[in-house]
């Protein structure tokens, strides 16, 4: 009996989860939504995945709310974005970030669908300069993403 009940076990195989399309399996057995931001600078293409925003409402921070975007998991090539507005349209981006470079630039949101404020999508494009805050020369930079949590 007891070589019966091994032998029905080891034969036994868990099929692999099956997720909605975009969705990313990390190392850890967790879930991520897929997304990614992608920048070009100094001729170079980079795409960061994974990639995450947040939205936080007027109420929360008068008078416009705000929207941030952040990717990578590379500290040299980690990028972020943050611009005052939580609907579409060109903004903006008072902050600009990419590894140890700071700058800000001008952001277009073509989709923010966060009902709830928690997980949806934003879409969008931005443009902007950034520089080394130890007096490296500016450069320019510009992108877009595309975020679903």
């Amino acid at each position: 009996m007891v070589l019966f009940l091994a032998v029905a076990i080891s034969g036994c195989k868990l099929d692999p989860p099956i997720y909605p399309e975009g969705t990313v399996a990390n190392p850890d057995g967790g879930v991520t939504i897929g997304g990614n931001i992608t920048y070009v600078m100094d001729g170079k293409t980079t795409t960061l995945k994974p990639a995450v925003f947040q939205v936080i409402s007027s109420t929360q921070l008068p008078p416009n709310g705000s929207t941030q975007i952040a990717g990578g998991t590379d500290v040299q090539n980690m990028f972020s974005l943050g611009a005052k507005t939580t609907v579409v349209g060109t903004f903006d981006a008072d902050m600009i970030m990419v590894g140890s470079l700071l700058g800000e630039g001008t952001v277009t949101f073509t989709e923010i669908n966060v009902p709830g404020g928690v997980k949806g999508t934003v879409k969008g494009t931005f443009t902007g300069k950034v520089s080394d805050l130890s007096g490296g020369g500016e450069k320019d930079i510009s992108g877009s993403f595309n975020i679903t949590m």
